[in-house]
Parts: C-alpha cells; structure tokens; sequence
C-alpha cells in the first residue's frame, strides 16, 4: 500500500504570525506525531507552502489579505516549530494559490493521503480535492485534530463539506 502524509501552509505567519491563530498552534503535536508516524512506516512526506513575492499581493487571490505574510526569505515563511525539523525528511511544494498544481502530478499513483495543517476552509480543502482529483480511488483523509482554521465555524463547514465528497473524516 503506497501512502503519503500532506502537512499544509504549517508556516510561522500561518500559526503564530501575522495569519495565525490560537486553534493553529494547538495542532502542532498531532501534526508531529502524524509526520512522526509517516516516516517509522515508509510513508512519502509532502509539505505545502506558501512562498510570495511582493507580486503575489497583486494578484486576485493576494488582494484579499490586508496583511503580507510568507514573504520569500522571511521567517514567517518558514514551518513552524517542530514541525520544520522534519522538512529535509520529505518534499517541499511551494503552491501560487490555496491549491497547489504541483501537488496533483506528486500524488497520482498513492492508495491513502492524509492531511493536516491550516487553513482547514481554504488550503486544506483546496488541497484535499486536488489529490481526490488526482486519485479518485485513493483513500482521501483528515483528522479533525491535526488540522485548524482561524474561524472554526468555517473550518467545521469545511470538514462536513469533504466529508460530503466521501473524505473520510476523522
């Protein structure tokens, strides 16, 4: 069985930073212990990360933020805590948007994904989908207490709405 485990955005600005939120530092030790899993059992490790260029702030996407964060070369940039210690262990995708093209080509072929990371309603779910697309027989997965959002009640719609498309969420 061919499995990967998928951290998103677990960036310093995403946590404690400038986007951060209570509910996203909280996770840190599932997330550790899930990537700690991943590797005692071969698993591929993928970490999703925001990397903007002041250009990103221009886009549509980069408009709706009124704060600037994960800015190429800062620390906000970087994985958060713990976390960040296991990035030489797996495959860094820098993503252009809440989805990441490049995650689409990296998971074809995998029979379980699991995520975790922030934000639940926006990259999370962005991301889920994508690797459902790309793997609609795979065994798409998220653990309620690995992933966070700023709004709870949005991440809760989020989890409820990959459920709907057969995410086993658990």
């Amino acid at each position: 069985m061919r499995r990967a485990l998928v951290v998103v955005c677990y960036q310093n600005d995403h946590v404690i930073g400038k986007m951060g939120s209570k509910y996203a530092k909280m996770i840190e030790k599932n997330i550790v212990t899930k990537i700690e899993e991943a590797l005692d059992y071969n698993d591929e490790l993928f970490f999703i990360m925001d990397v903007f260029d002041e250009s990103f702030f221009k886009t549509p996407e980069g408009k709706k933020y009124p704060m600037k964060h994960c800015l190429r070369g800062s620390k906000g940039a970087e994985l958060y805590g713990k976390v960040g210690n296991f990035l030489s262990e797996g495959h860094m995708i820098v993503k252009k948007s809440y989805g990441s093209d490049s995650l689409y080509n990296n998971l074809k072929g995998f029979d379980e994904i699991e995520f975790c990371g922030v934000e639940t309603h926006l990259s999370v779910l962005a991301n889920v989908i994508i690797a459902k697309t790309a793997n609609p027989t795979a065994e798409v997965i998220v653990n309620k207490n690995s992933v966070a959002g700023k709004d709870s009640d949005l991440a809760e719609q989020a989890l409820l709405i990959m459920e709907s498309m057969g995410i086993k969420v658990l």
